[in-house]
């Protein structure tokens, strides 16, 4: 009972620090299509747009599973 407590609190914690990794790896990412550079030209922004919301989904994936992960918690310590 400890042990699956202990996992789901451990799942929930890196659920949500995977969930904002990416969240903040996909505005780093917008900020750099956004911001213009005089040296460099974009080949293909339609690829970086692409990552942009592959990272954005899979935050939000994350997200889900942490938050299914917690209600699986507190409906195993009641």
């Amino acid at each position: 009972m400890e042990d699956k407590i202990k996992q789901l609190e451990a799942k929930v914690s890196d659920y949500k620090q995977y969930g904002f990794i990416l969240l903040s790896l996909s505005i780093f990412l917008f900020i750099g299509l956004v911001i213009p550079t005089e040296s460099s030209v974009m080949t293909m922004p339609g690829l970086f747009i692409g990552g942009i919301f592959v990272t954005l989904v899979a935050a939000v994936l994350c997200h889900r599973l942490a938050m299914k992960a917690q209600k699986e918690l507190y409906e195993e310590k009641q």
